[in-house]
């Protein structure tokens, strides 16, 4: 989370970020707060940081949800963004959400994802004057990419699904969200795409971050099964 201070004559606003997922809401540094205790909870820690709802003039949000689609430059006509959705997600994708684009000049393409009506309701509840922007968190794992010079599998751990992005020669590679229940099917996975695009595998290789991936275990278990971690 970063929080910036903004001082006028009246009084101090400021600007939040924040990640939001099925399982709620978390600050950068602080616990996650569920959707059940969000009132209390999200009012709580503002206190512990001598903030009011009321001062947040700007709310970032990187959305953290499976429901996605890459679709290119090229392809991204209005008439058909449903079409393509429903396609890639189903019939129903759409019931109950709301569609959000986040541009990827980068790899020419745009990334269309959907967020739960309900977060949003209650986001605008928690923070009824700010302005909210929304972005993906794999959109902005695109945008980071052009950061790493060696081809590198990005892995992001957070309630029991990988988000995964590869870029291989400066193109992207693949995009992708896999569940997992245990390590064994995450090593699976991630060797599965070592073999489909024969990278070299080394700890050069993949990063692995998010909240899960400081679980000791899991990463040592990882290991085992010859996924280069550091």
């Amino acid at each position: 989370m970063q929080t910036e201070l903004h001082t006028n004559p009246i009084q101090t606003s400021v600007n939040l970020s924040m990640q939001v997922s099925e399982q709620g809401i978390r600050f950068q540094d602080a616990e996650l707060i569920s959707w059940k205790q969000t009132s209390k909870q999200v009012s709580d820690y503002l206190k512990s940081i001598d903030l009011q709802a009321s001062q947040v003039q700007k709310l970032i949000i990187e959305i953290i949800h499976p429901s996605f689609l890459m679709l290119p430059d090229a392809y991204n006509d209005p008439l058909y963004r449903i079409a393509f959705l429903e396609k890639a997600l189903g019939e129903h994708c759409m019931d109950g959400q709301e569609l959000h684009e986040q541009a990827c000049s980068n790899v020419e393409s745009a990334l269309l994802y959907l967020i739960p009506s309900y977060w949003k309701d209650q986001l605008a509840i928690l923070f009824p004057l700010a302005n909210i922007q929304y972005t993906h968190l794999l959109g902005n794992e695109i945008a980071k990419s052009k950061l790493y010079i060696h081809p590198r599998i990005q892995v992001y751990l957070q309630e029991q699904h990988a988000y995964v992005t590869y870029f291989q020669h400066g193109r992207l590679q693949l995009i992708n969200v896999f569940p997992y229940e245990h390590e064994l099917a995450l090593a699976y996975y991630l060797h599965s795409i070592r073999d489909t695009f024969n990278i070299p595998w080394n700890q050069e290789s993949i990063r692995m971050h998010g909240p899960e991936a400081s679980d000791a275990k899991l990463i040592a278990d990882l290991i085992r099964l010859n996924i280069p971690l550091s």
